[in-house]
This record gives C-alpha cells, structure tokens and sequence, in this order.
C-alpha cells in the first residue's frame, strides 16, 4: 500500500489574509508567527522549494508602508471621486469574484459526484479497499483545496459588499480616511491586492491612485 499523501491545513484567518499574494506564483501569503510576526508564501509553505520561494515580508512593515502611503494622500484626495473610483473597482471586483466562485463550485461538484462513483465501484468490486482508499484520500484532499479557496472568495465578496451603500460610505469616508491602525475592513475598503517580490518588496494595488512603493 502506498504511503498516505499529508495535505496540510491553511493558516487561521490573519490582517492580510485574502489579500497578501505571491507575486510570482500567485499564491495567498500564510502568517507565520516565527518569521517572526511575518508572512511567506502558501505554495512554499505546503510544498517548499520545489514549488517557490518564500518571499517573507513583515507585517509591521506592511502596515508601516500603507500608512504612509494613505496619510500622504489624505490632504489632497477628491473625496467624491475616490468614492466613484471605489465603487467602479468594487462592482468589477465583485463581478470577477463571483465568476470565480461559480468555477469553483462546479469543480466541487465534479469532485462530489465522482466520490459516489468510487462507492460504486467498491460495490461492484471494481477496485479493492486499498484503491478505493487512496481514490477517496486524493478526491478529500482536492475537495479541501478548493474549499479553501472558495472560503477565500467568499471572505473577499463580503468585503466588497460594503461598497454597495454609498451613503454609508459617504458618512464613513472620514473616519477611514484619518485612521492611524489597519483593520482588515479597513484593508479590503481601500485595497484590492497585495503582491510580495521575492526580495520582500510589497506592490501594492490600491483601490485609488496612491503611491506606489518602490
């Protein structure tokens, strides 16, 4: 019997969860107390080297750039056209995510229907125990990958949701814009992604024009 693959969970929920990339694989960014308080990227942290590199960034220093970035802004934004800017980007945003989640719903569904077929062919004696135990691990282990992922899209269609009342954001619009600590409502409002160069060096795409760290 061949030995049973090891799938390896995803990180709990962090500030930069769902919005923290790997900029050369794509991968979300998992928090890593021991790096310390730092983030590396998901492909290498479930598979290593073989797959990408680290690419580790502190969340202090994170948190330290958009700061800046945004309070430096604050004196000159067009708030009314910030607001359209966000609106705009959420609507896209919202609209892509959503097309996501349909994909990966009918890929879950797939895996599904296939796992039934595997009980089938147990029955039917088509395949052993051992096979059909290996079969199911695999199927498992797929199906929880894109759960995972499809947790991930629905935590980032919520926070666009709160793009859809433009009044509330008009009565809010102040109060983020005078913050001095990052929360993740704060994070996804403002934001669409961040990219993490294997050197360490965040881009970061905002939801406005902003600077652009360098």
């Amino acid at each position: 019997m061949k030995q049973r693959k090891k799938f390896i969970t995803a990180p709990k929920l962090h500030l930069f969860t769902n919005i923290l990339f790997c900029a050369d694989c794509g991968k979300g960014m998992w928090f890593r107390s021991n790096r310390p308080n730092g983030y590396i990227c998901g492909n290498y942290a479930r598979h290593g080297k073989k797959a990408c590199t680290a690419h580790t960034i502190k969340e202090d220093f994170l948190k330290e750039t958009i700061l800046y970035d945004i309070q430096k802004l604050v004196q000159e934004i067009d708030k009314e056209q910030f607001l359209k800017e966000l609106e705009t980007k959420s609507k896209k945003s919202k609209k892509d995510i959503q097309q996501k989640l349909d994909k990966l719903n009918k890929q879950m569904d797939v895996l599904k229907v296939r796992k039934r077929k595997f009980i089938n062919m147990l029955a039917d004696e088509k395949i052993n125990q051992d096979k059909y135990l290996d079969m199911v691990e695999d199927n498992n282990n797929e199906l929880a990958q894109l759960s995972e992922k499809k947790n991930e899209m629905i935590t980032m269609l919520e926070s666009e949701q709160v793009m859809d009342n433009n009044d509330k954001l008009k009565e809010e619009l102040l109060h983020f814009l005078n913050f001095d600590d990052l929360t993740p409502e704060i994070l996804h409002r403002l934001i669409n992604r961040i990219e993490v160069k294997e050197d360490g060096t965040p881009i970061i795409h905002y939801r406005f024009a902003a600077p652009t760290f360098e």
